[in-house]
């Protein structure tokens, strides 16, 4: 199903309130690249969102929420058919600078969830009364609380051409055995220098790359239907089960069979 494009841009450019409160049934989309001023906390209902900025392709999936500092140059799209995208924009404020200048992904808490849920109720009023700021301000004083569960469901991306066409081969081959040896051969280069481009130019080694991007894969996988927590680690190319739970349970903080329960719950 083909993407629809939003523009981020044009949205944040015809508001003229301090806050800005976005939701929207969506379903597969994509935005412009764009920055904004105001510190933005994104929540995902029933599909994963993924966010590009510079050097970095982070994951956001479904009841899970980001964060996004003021002035972070970046880009949004799913192919999530169902998706449900919520977003409030906070001006920048000295008393959470915190926020300010760390981008998170985060399990959204119930009382969270249901206090974005509620700003529904404003995304298309006049939002200059007092009582809707005292009620945003609220959910802004709750982040940095909710900041600390992040979990690191984040790649680092390149623009050196080489390492970028081994990290788009890595993507497409998940569910298969590979190995670095496997990958330096199939791209003519020697396990050292492959060993070398990893680290000079991502900042982390092979297996940590391939680790997050399985379990990056895993919770795709999940947002569609996927709950046999065998299949997924078969899926995602995990020979060992329990290697999948614990680096499942070192990256989400949950072991992948409790995180399905707590979707389902």
């Amino acid at each position: 199903m083909s993407r629809q494009f939003v523009s981020c841009s044009s949205i944040i450019d015809q508001t003229t309130s301090p806050f800005v409160i976005y939701h929207q049934q969506l379903g597969c989309f994509h935005s412009d690249w764009h920055q904004h001023s105001w510190g933005q906390l994104i929540y995902a209902e029933k599909g994963c969102v993924h966010l590009t900025c510079v050097g970095k392709t982070i994951l956001l999936p479904g009841w899970y929420g980001a964060w996004i500092p003021a002035d972070t140059y970046h880009e949004i799209w799913s192919d999530s058919v169902h998706l449900h995208m919520r977003a409030i924009c906070f001006p920048v404020s000295p008393v959470n600078k915190s926020l300010n200048d760390q981008l998170s992904v985060f399990p959204v808490s119930a009382l969270l969830r249901e206090m974005i849920r509620y700003t529904e109720k404003w995304s298309q009023s006049d939002q200059e009364e007092l009582p809707v700021h005292t009620f945003l301000q609220a959910i802004q004083n709750l982040l940095p609380d909710e900041i600390k569960k992040a979990i690191p469901v984040c790649l680092p991306s390149t623009r050196h051409e080489k390492l970028a066409q081994v990290i788009d081969y890595i993507q497409l081959h998940l569910s298969e055995k590979v190995n670095i040896q496997q990958i330096a051969r199939h791209f003519g280069l020697s396990v050292r220098t492959l060993t070398r481009l990893f680290t000079q130019q991502l900042g982390t080694s092979f297996s940590s790359f391939c680790k997050i991007a399985r379990i990056m894969k895993a919770l795709e996988l999940i947002e569609t239907g996927h709950d046999n927590v065998s299949q997924l680690a078969d899926l995602v190319g995990y020979e060992s089960l329990s290697t999948f739970s614990n680096n499942f349970l070192e990256i989400c903080g949950n072991r992948p069979l409790q995180f399905i329960q707590e979707k389902r719950r």
